[in-house]
């Protein structure tokens, strides 16, 4: 009996239950599509924001390399304005150059420096940092090296005191030189300054050198020991000054 009313009831609303059934199916797939396009639209803009994330970070990264760069740019620019500065207006050709490296390790007083227009390996050049002559440039196998005022190689002819005493500047160390073959009769006292000559044509007359701190006597001679106003152990920018008889005083 119940068979028989089952059988009726699926006979009599076969056609209900098919549309019942296809409809399920359909939400069913609906359902599932639409589950999908969420599922791949979520990952799609999970990868475009990993993207954009990656993106930022290449851009952060660059930025940074830029801004460190920036900084380097403003330091050196920062230790080339102080090591060029002149205190006084020479009136002679000038060249702005920059170290390249030491010529023997551990050594600070000897070093490569950059070609300069006009440059000929034949010639001697001055050295001027902030507006103090502290070296000179000679010939190394044709390439200029820049000897500073702390080595002995380093001379160059000075006067000392207001008399204008000759004698000429060898290096002794890094802060100080010594003033060699001053006459003995002419008169010199700690605290003369102490500036170039011209004579020798390395450097204009009147470039500031140091002062003198003492003086003793040799062989004939007068003998200043002196400090140099400049700064010889930072030399990554100095003027090179052509060699001239122009009077600046």
């Amino acid at each position: 009996m119940a068979g028989a009313l089952i059988a009726f009831f699926l006979v009599a609303y076969a056609s209900d239950i098919r549309v019942f059934f296809q409809a399920f199916s359909i939400g069913i797939q609906s359902g599932w599509i639409q589950i999908k396009h969420d599922f791949n639209s979520w990952i799609d803009h999970h990868m475009a924001q990993t993207r954009r994330i990656e993106h930022l970070e290449k851009e952060v990264a660059f930025w940074q390399r830029r801004s460190l760069a920036c900084q380097s740019d403003a330091a050196a620019y920062r230790a080339m304005a102080s090591a060029l500065k002149l205190q006084k207006d020479f009136n002679v050709s000038m060249t702005a150059v920059a170290a390249l490296g030491y010529v023997t390790p551990g050594n600070f007083q000897k070093i490569w420096i950059e070609n300069f227009a006009d440059y000929d390996f034949r010639r001697n050049y001055g050295v001027v940092r902030s507006g103090y002559a502290v070296g000179i440039v000679v010939s190394q196998e044709r390439r200029p090296m820049m000897i500073l005022g702390g080595d002995s190689s380093c001379s160059f002819a000075v006067y000392v005191g207001s008399g204008r005493a000759p004698g000429i500047a060898i290096g002794e160390d890094a802060r100080h030189m010594q003033v060699r073959y001053i006459p003995e009769w002419m008169k010199i006292r700690p605290g003369d300054e102490v500036m170039t000559s011209g004579l020798d044509h390395i450097f204009p007359i009147g470039v500031p050198v140091g002062k003198v701190l003492s003086i003793r006597r040799q062989e004939g001679y007068k003998i200043a020991h002196i400090l140099l106003y400049g700064d010889t152990l930072h030399p990554n920018f100095v003027w090179v000054v052509r060699p001239s008889t122009t009077v600046i005083r």
